[in-house]
């Protein structure tokens, strides 16, 4: 199995520095809000979200395959629950940070620098990891597949608009919403 990644990574990389003539990098930042499901608490997040991609794929001037990464910081709350039956509800203020990694496919605006369309898609998955520092009990990271989709506007303030959702180990999930400016 290793050896089929690095095959692909390879073929990749031949292929997009075969590939000169489009807009590589992009930057978008904003502010990612998360709720998230465990079997002990749940919990809603507000996130400051750097977002670099890479497009290493050209598939036609309208279309590109990239990767990107999405670091998060922030503040929240959770729902902790000391024991499974306990249900009294305690907001503890903490820290969260989140690290999805993620392989998208981009259509129309943002997926080209020199795009005809004034809207623009992109739909793909990745995995996620997810948790938060805190004095409190300690929390268990939330990790796993996530699958993301997004929108882009031309001319709006907010000219991307994201959803992902993250498939957690033992039930537990992560819903994420985000509202981008891309530089």
């Amino acid at each position: 199995m290793k050896k089929v990644l690095f095959f692909l990574l390879v073929v990749v990389g031949f292929k997009s520095f075969s590939q000169f003539g489009f807009k590589k990098f992009y930057i978008t930042a904003g502010i990612t809000g998360q709720y998230l499901t465990h079997t002990k608490y749940t919990g809603y997040d507000v996130n400051l979200t750097f977002v670099p991609r890479y497009n290493f794929y050209e598939v036609n001037p309208e279309a590109t395959f990239s990767i990107e990464i999405r670091p998060q910081i922030g503040a929240g709350f959770r729902n902790w629950y000391p024991n499974g039956n306990n249900r009294h509800v305690i907001f503890p203020k903490r820290v969260s940070y989140a690290a999805p990694v993620l392989l998208n496919f981009n259509w129309g605006l943002s997926s080209e620098e020199n795009s005809q369309y004034l809207y623009g898609f992109y739909v793909g998955g990745g995995y996620n990891y997810s948790n938060v520092i805190s004095k409190d009990p300690p929390y268990e990271a939330i990790h796993g597949f996530a699958i993301d989709a997004g929108v882009h506007f031309d001319g709006s303030p907010v000219s991307h608009i994201s959803l992902m959702y993250t498939f957690g180990r033992n039930g537990n999930a992560i819903y994420s919403f985000g509202f981008y400016y891309d530089f």
